[in-house]
Protein backbone atom coordinates (compact mmCIF):
# COMPACT_ATOMS: atom_id res chain seq x y z
CA UNK A 1 0.00 0.00 0.00
CA UNK A 2 1.31 3.29 -1.06
CA UNK A 3 1.67 5.94 2.27
CA UNK A 4 -0.98 8.60 2.39
CA UNK A 5 1.67 10.83 4.45
CA UNK A 6 5.69 10.02 4.11
CA UNK A 7 8.42 12.44 5.62
CA UNK A 8 11.65 12.28 5.86
CA UNK A 9 14.56 13.97 7.39
CA UNK A 10 12.10 16.55 9.28
CA UNK A 11 14.19 18.98 10.89
CA UNK A 12 13.20 22.25 12.21
CA UNK A 13 15.35 24.76 14.19
CA UNK A 14 14.77 28.02 16.07
CA UNK A 15 17.66 29.37 16.75
CA UNK A 16 19.80 27.15 19.16
CA UNK A 17 16.63 25.57 19.57
CA UNK A 18 16.88 21.82 17.75
CA UNK A 19 12.63 21.47 17.55
CA UNK A 20 12.47 18.43 15.59
CA UNK A 21 15.18 16.56 14.89
CA UNK A 22 15.24 14.25 11.80
CA UNK A 23 12.33 12.90 11.51
CA UNK A 24 11.18 10.09 9.60
CA UNK A 25 7.69 8.34 9.30
CA UNK A 26 4.92 7.33 7.17
CA UNK A 27 1.14 7.25 7.31
CA UNK A 28 -0.92 5.07 5.67
CA UNK A 29 -4.64 5.47 4.79
CA UNK A 30 -7.40 4.69 7.01
CA UNK A 31 -4.87 4.24 9.91
CA UNK A 32 -5.67 6.50 13.14
CA UNK A 33 -1.93 7.31 14.08
CA UNK A 34 -1.01 8.90 18.01
CA UNK A 35 1.53 11.56 18.06
CA UNK A 36 2.23 10.92 21.73
CA UNK A 37 5.16 13.09 23.76
CA UNK A 38 5.33 15.44 27.05
CA UNK A 39 5.34 18.96 26.82
CA UNK A 40 8.13 20.69 24.63
CA UNK A 41 8.57 17.01 22.58
CA UNK A 42 7.53 18.71 19.23
CA UNK A 43 4.34 17.73 17.99
CA UNK A 44 2.53 21.30 17.60
CA UNK A 45 5.78 22.21 16.00
CA UNK A 46 5.33 18.85 14.16
CA UNK A 47 1.71 20.01 12.86
CA UNK A 48 2.89 23.42 11.96
CA UNK A 49 5.64 21.95 9.73
CA UNK A 50 3.19 19.73 8.13
CA UNK A 51 0.85 22.46 7.58
CA UNK A 52 2.87 24.83 5.74
CA UNK A 53 2.63 27.20 8.73
CA UNK A 54 6.09 26.91 9.08
CA UNK A 55 9.31 25.86 6.97
CA UNK A 56 11.45 22.76 7.49
CA UNK A 57 15.03 23.19 7.67
CA UNK A 58 16.85 22.18 4.18
CA UNK A 59 17.08 18.83 3.08
CA UNK A 60 13.04 17.29 4.55
CA UNK A 61 10.91 15.87 2.18
CA UNK A 62 7.32 16.08 2.86
CA UNK A 63 5.08 14.34 0.58
CA UNK A 64 1.07 13.90 0.63
CA UNK A 65 -0.77 11.40 -1.93
CA UNK A 66 2.52 11.27 -3.90
CA UNK A 67 3.11 15.29 -4.15
CA UNK A 68 5.98 17.11 -2.37
CA UNK A 69 4.23 19.51 0.28
CA UNK A 70 7.45 21.55 0.80
CA UNK A 71 7.10 25.26 -0.12
CA UNK A 72 3.30 25.27 -0.13
CA UNK A 73 1.49 27.93 1.62
CA UNK A 74 -1.42 26.17 4.59
CA UNK A 75 -4.33 27.11 2.32
CA UNK A 76 -2.93 25.01 -0.49
CA UNK A 77 -1.83 22.50 1.60
CA UNK A 78 -5.58 22.08 2.66
CA UNK A 79 -7.00 22.45 -1.00
CA UNK A 80 -5.16 19.38 -1.62
CA UNK A 81 -7.15 17.77 1.72
CA UNK A 82 -4.97 17.93 4.89
CA UNK A 83 -7.25 19.72 7.53
CA UNK A 84 -6.63 20.30 10.97
CA UNK A 85 -7.84 21.56 14.86
CA UNK A 86 -5.50 23.77 17.28
CA UNK A 87 -4.27 23.35 20.01
CA UNK A 88 -6.72 26.47 21.37
CA UNK A 89 -9.79 26.96 19.43
CA UNK A 90 -9.68 29.62 16.54
CA UNK A 91 -13.27 30.22 15.80
CA UNK A 92 -14.29 33.30 13.68
CA UNK A 93 -15.70 35.61 15.69
CA UNK A 94 -18.27 37.81 14.81
CA UNK A 95 -19.84 35.14 12.91
CA UNK A 96 -22.31 32.16 13.34
CA UNK A 97 -21.78 28.84 14.01
CA UNK A 98 -22.79 27.89 10.80
CA UNK A 99 -21.02 30.53 9.17
CA UNK A 100 -17.87 29.20 11.03
CA UNK A 101 -18.53 26.08 9.12
CA UNK A 102 -19.09 27.25 5.64
CA UNK A 103 -15.63 29.26 5.79
CA UNK A 104 -13.78 25.95 6.50
CA UNK A 105 -15.45 24.71 3.31
CA UNK A 106 -14.50 27.82 1.36
CA UNK A 107 -10.94 27.28 2.39
CA UNK A 108 -10.27 24.02 0.12
CA UNK A 109 -11.53 23.54 -3.38
CA UNK A 110 -12.40 19.95 -2.11
CA UNK A 111 -14.82 21.20 0.07
CA UNK A 112 -17.01 23.97 -2.34
CA UNK A 113 -20.20 22.89 -3.77
CA UNK A 114 -23.81 24.08 -4.64
CA UNK A 115 -24.82 21.91 -1.55
CA UNK A 116 -22.27 23.94 0.82
CA UNK A 117 -24.86 25.04 3.32
CA UNK A 118 -26.87 21.53 3.39
CA UNK A 119 -23.19 20.02 4.06
CA UNK A 120 -22.86 22.70 6.62
CA UNK A 121 -26.04 21.70 8.34
CA UNK A 122 -25.27 17.89 8.34
CA UNK A 123 -22.27 18.70 9.85
CA UNK A 124 -23.33 20.49 12.89
CA UNK A 125 -25.76 17.40 13.20
CA UNK A 126 -22.95 15.30 13.17
CA UNK A 127 -21.40 17.09 15.79
CA UNK A 128 -23.84 17.62 18.32
CA UNK A 129 -24.88 21.46 17.30
CA UNK A 130 -27.62 21.07 15.36
CA UNK A 131 -29.55 23.25 17.15
CA UNK A 132 -26.63 26.17 17.85
CA UNK A 133 -26.47 27.06 13.60
CA UNK A 134 -27.49 30.51 14.26
CA UNK A 135 -26.21 30.90 17.35
CA UNK A 136 -23.14 33.59 17.64
CA UNK A 137 -19.72 31.44 17.78
CA UNK A 138 -18.22 33.87 20.91
CA UNK A 139 -21.19 32.47 23.26
CA UNK A 140 -19.90 28.79 22.76
CA UNK A 141 -19.03 26.55 25.32
CA UNK A 142 -15.94 25.60 25.72
CA UNK A 143 -17.26 22.00 24.58
CA UNK A 144 -19.07 23.35 22.14
CA UNK A 145 -15.60 25.13 20.18
CA UNK A 146 -14.06 22.02 20.37
CA UNK A 147 -17.25 20.05 18.08
CA UNK A 148 -17.04 23.34 16.11
CA UNK A 149 -13.34 23.26 15.27
CA UNK A 150 -13.64 19.30 13.95
CA UNK A 151 -16.95 20.18 12.18
CA UNK A 152 -15.12 23.19 9.86
CA UNK A 153 -12.40 20.67 9.81
CA UNK A 154 -14.35 18.36 8.15
CA UNK A 155 -16.31 20.99 6.33
CA UNK A 156 -12.97 21.00 3.52
CA UNK A 157 -13.71 17.28 2.72
CA UNK A 158 -9.92 16.35 3.75
CA UNK A 159 -8.39 12.96 3.65
CA UNK A 160 -5.79 13.65 6.09
CA UNK A 161 -7.21 15.28 10.01
CA UNK A 162 -4.74 16.41 12.24
CA UNK A 163 -6.30 16.83 15.46
CA UNK A 164 -3.93 18.92 18.08
CA UNK A 165 -5.27 18.13 22.16
CA UNK A 166 -9.04 17.97 21.12
CA UNK A 167 -9.72 16.82 24.99
CA UNK A 168 -7.77 19.72 26.21
CA UNK A 169 -9.97 21.38 28.93
CA UNK A 170 -12.71 18.69 28.66
CA UNK A 171 -14.46 16.74 31.42
CA UNK A 172 -14.75 12.83 31.34
CA UNK A 173 -18.49 12.82 29.61
CA UNK A 174 -17.48 15.21 27.20
CA UNK A 175 -14.22 13.61 26.45
CA UNK A 176 -16.19 10.05 25.93
CA UNK A 177 -18.32 11.92 23.75
CA UNK A 178 -16.13 13.67 21.50
CA UNK A 179 -13.47 10.13 21.28
CA UNK A 180 -16.80 8.27 19.92
CA UNK A 181 -17.10 11.58 17.21
CA UNK A 182 -13.50 11.45 16.37
CA UNK A 183 -14.07 7.39 15.39
CA UNK A 184 -17.60 8.13 13.78
CA UNK A 185 -15.92 10.45 11.25
CA UNK A 186 -13.01 8.23 10.85
CA UNK A 187 -15.14 5.44 9.35
CA UNK A 188 -17.99 7.46 7.86
CA UNK A 189 -15.94 9.80 6.06
CA UNK A 190 -12.66 7.20 5.50
CA UNK A 191 -10.49 9.78 6.97
CA UNK A 192 -6.99 9.11 8.15
CA UNK A 193 -6.14 11.02 11.61
CA UNK A 194 -3.37 11.78 13.26
CA UNK A 195 -4.32 12.91 17.15
CA UNK A 196 -1.91 14.58 20.09
CA UNK A 197 -3.31 14.30 22.85
CA UNK A 198 -2.03 14.11 26.50
CA UNK A 199 -5.43 12.51 27.93
CA UNK A 200 -3.15 8.93 27.50
CA UNK A 201 -6.29 6.81 28.42
CA UNK A 202 -8.39 8.01 25.74
CA UNK A 203 -5.53 8.37 23.59
CA UNK A 204 -4.33 4.55 23.82
CA UNK A 205 -8.11 3.76 23.02
CA UNK A 206 -8.55 5.49 19.58
CA UNK A 207 -5.27 4.82 18.44
CA UNK A 208 -3.94 2.07 16.30
CA UNK A 209 -0.20 2.86 15.97
CA UNK A 210 1.82 5.43 18.38
CA UNK A 211 5.25 7.52 16.90
CA UNK A 212 6.35 8.86 20.95
CA UNK A 213 8.76 11.75 20.39
CA UNK A 214 11.01 13.57 23.15
CA UNK A 215 13.25 16.73 22.68
CA UNK A 216 12.19 16.70 18.87
CA UNK A 217 13.30 13.36 17.68
CA UNK A 218 11.43 9.84 17.59
CA UNK A 219 11.77 7.58 20.70
CA UNK A 220 9.79 4.62 20.12
CA UNK A 221 6.92 3.61 17.06
CA UNK A 222 4.79 0.67 17.63
CA UNK A 223 1.01 -0.40 18.97
CA UNK A 224 -0.45 1.31 22.11
CA UNK A 225 0.64 -1.86 23.75
CA UNK A 226 4.17 -2.14 23.16
CA UNK A 227 4.48 1.94 23.27
CA UNK A 228 3.06 1.46 27.57
CA UNK A 229 6.05 -0.65 28.30
CA UNK A 230 8.84 1.06 25.92
CA UNK A 231 11.74 1.81 28.60
CA UNK A 232 12.31 5.12 26.52
CA UNK A 233 8.79 6.48 26.82
CA UNK A 234 8.43 5.19 30.46
CA UNK A 235 11.35 7.45 31.43
CA UNK A 236 10.21 10.63 29.09
CA UNK A 237 6.87 10.66 31.19
CA UNK A 238 7.73 9.79 34.61
CA UNK A 239 11.81 9.56 35.02
CA UNK A 240 11.30 13.51 34.55
CA UNK A 241 8.19 13.90 35.80
CA UNK A 242 7.29 16.25 33.43
CA UNK A 243 4.37 15.01 31.62
CA UNK A 244 2.40 17.32 31.52
CA UNK A 245 -0.80 15.63 32.48
CA UNK A 246 -1.45 13.09 35.50
CA UNK A 247 -2.58 10.41 33.52
CA UNK A 248 1.27 9.93 32.66
CA UNK A 249 1.80 7.80 35.73
CA UNK A 250 -0.39 5.41 34.19
CA UNK A 251 2.12 4.93 31.40
CA UNK A 252 3.51 1.81 32.95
Amino acid sequence: MTALLEVSALNKHFGGLHAVKNLSFSVEPGEIVGVLGPNGAGKTTLYNLLTGFIAPDPGASIAFEGRSLLGLAPHRIAGLGISRTFQLCRPFIGMTVLENVIVGALGSKRGRGADLDARAQALLGRVGLAGKAQVPVEVLSYGDQRRLEIARALAAKPALLLLDEPFAGLGSGEIADLSALIRQVHVDEGLTVILIEHKLREFMRLVGRVIALDFGEVIAQGSPEDIVRHPAVIEAYIGRGDAGDPEARHVA
